[in-house]
């Protein structure tokens, strides 16, 4: 029988108040899991279904922003807090670009031809549900639109600023394994673009996630990077290029 001055103490360790990355992590990512399923159901490829998969990520930020709160801390302490230099950290953006788009193209090459050499073929990354963006562009102008802002900053500050910030602060997980896990994550819920297309976001996820850490946990440089690859994504199916 648990007594009168035990009791306290189990609430407390039980209240949101009090960090525990399992249970926080669980709750934060409902919201992108949930509509997320849905809006596949709905299908990614319609304007109806991206808008729900969008929702998530604004409900993500929400009630990241929430927890955080309750356990006395906030976005800014995990990443988004002011740089000490915004044209350094623009620059190292650029460089967070550049080196996704190295990676995408080690991955779509090298590791494929790896692949095909020993009889394992891939298919090329799907990106179907984007077929409608060619010399579409309006619609290209709210891919962009996304790209800089429920897109980057969602997957930004959850699977880079939440997820890793809660592992190495709050686990005994170490700061690669933090990184690992949470790019494979990352990885597996880009599904709809294929085995070709789960490799490659992993990859990428890691990348961000080792520039993440490695900066000082400077998320705005992973955004910036984020917001660029998806750009350059979006503008060679706009022009029938990719």
């Amino acid at each position: 029988m648990i007594d009168k001055a035990t009791r306290p103490n189990l609430e407390q360790a039980n209240s949101l108040s009090r960090p525990w990355a399992l249970r926080d992590i669980l709750i934060v990512a409902s919201p992108v899991v949930v509509l997320g399923t849905v809006g596949n159901v709905v299908g990614l490829g319609t304007l109806a279904g991206g808008a729900i998969v969008n929702l998530g990520y604004v409900l993500m930020i929400i009630l990241g922003g929430l927890v955080l709160k309750r356990q006395s801390s906030n976005w800014r302490e995990i990443g988004l807090g002011k740089p000490p230099s915004w044209v350094k950290t623009a620059l190292f953006g650029v460089g967070a670009f550049v080196a996704a788009v190295v990676v995408f193209l080690v991955m779509q090459t090298i590791v494929v031809g790896l692949l095909t050499a020993m009889g394992l073929a891939l298919p090329e990354i799907d990106l179907s549900r984007f077929s409608e963006i060619e010399g579409n562009l309006p619609f290209f102008m709210l891919l962009v639109t996304l790209a800089w802002t429920t897109i980057a900053f969602g997957e930004e500050m959850f699977y880079r600023a939440f997820l890793i910030s809660r592992m190495i602060d709050f686990t005994a997980i170490g700061q690669g394994l933090a990184i690992l896990i949470a790019g494979i994550f990352f990885g597996v819920v880009h599904f709809a673009e294929g085995s070709l297309g789960i490799l490659s976001n992993g990859a990428f996820g890691i990348l961000f996630g080792w520039i993440y850490v490695r900066s000082g946990r400077n998320l705005w440089i992973t955004i910036i990077g984020h917001g660029l690859i998806n750009t350059l994504r979006f503008t060679l199916l706009f022009v029938g290029a990719a």
